[in-house]
């Protein structure tokens, strides 16, 4: 399976468990990433998202999709939310680990302060 498709496969995935059709996820993603609200944009823009849905899309243009829908408060409140990183290309691997490392120290330490209590 090409990368494209696996992005594609996530995004549907995310789009059916959190309850929203594709129109009603392009049009959060819209919003996320714009600040006008226009009707003529927003419908523009959820076509374009659901074609990039079915055909080969960029990869790069998928993984902002997704890091667009990390953000929303539906994403972020579900049982969705990513456990492992979404390499976006922005953070370098040395950096990543470092950030990884401190998370899972983070974690252990909530979890030992619950098991005071």
């Amino acid at each position: 399976m090409e990368k494209h498709e696996e992005l594609q496969n996530k995004i549907k995935t995310i789009i059916k468990e959190l309850g929203l059709s594709q129109k009603e996820m392009a049009k959060r993603v819209y919003c996320e990433r714009f600040e006008d609200d226009e009707p003529e944009e927003i419908r523009k823009f959820t076509e374009t998202f659901r074609q990039n849905l079915k055909r080969k899309a960029k990869p790069e243009l998928l993984e902002s999709y997704l890091a667009n829908i990390a953000n929303l408060r539906e994403f972020k409140n579900s049982d969705l939310a990513f456990s492992n990183p979404l390499d976006l290309g922005f953070i370098s691997v040395d950096i990543k680990r470092a950030l990884q490392e401190v998370s899972k120290e983070l974690i252990n330490n909530i979890d030992s302060e619950g098991s005071k209590l």
